[in-house]
């Protein structure tokens, strides 16, 4: 039996990791100026995020390999609203634009049972400090 994968984005967290290679490096000398330079550093973060995207797609195209998704949604919003939708992506950056918030920072805490073929994630953002909560399956177009 697999077991359950979790994936995360997080930039206050890879920053943070970052910071601490900068201190440990002597790179910096506080943590305030390790903490600046790590946020900072726009092409790490895009690594990251290339990472991020390539481990979504790798758990979407599993659940779906015709990229089909019926998707459940609860808490969204500032007004906390509940709903699914029935998406089609190609591609991570397609179901991020479907499916995401329309926000321009937000954390992402998901785990896939590969078993099951569920991705249940949550989103924190500026609208929803507590979460949106999803869970994705296939869907059969």
């Amino acid at each position: 039996m697999q077991n359950v994968q979790t994936i995360t984005w997080d930039e206050i967290e890879i920053a943070n990791a970052r910071a601490a290679e900068f201190l440990a490096a002597e790179i910096a000398e506080t943590e305030d100026e390790a903490f600046s330079m790590a946020i900072s550093d726009t092409q790490v973060m895009e690594w990251e995020f290339d990472d991020f995207k390539e481990q979504l797609k790798a758990i979407l195209d599993d659940i779906s390999p015709e990229g089909f998704f019926y998707v459940e949604g609860r808490n969204m919003g500032w007004r906390h609203l509940s709903g699914h939708a029935e998406i089609k992506a190609d591609n991570a950056e397609c179901y991020i634009e479907k499916a995401f918030p329309k926000t321009a920072e937000w954390t992402f805490r998901g785990t896939y049972d590969p078993v099951k073929k569920t991705l249940d994630y949550t989103i924190y953002h500026h609208d929803a400090p507590t979460g949106e909560f999803s869970t994705v399956i296939a869907h059969s177009g």
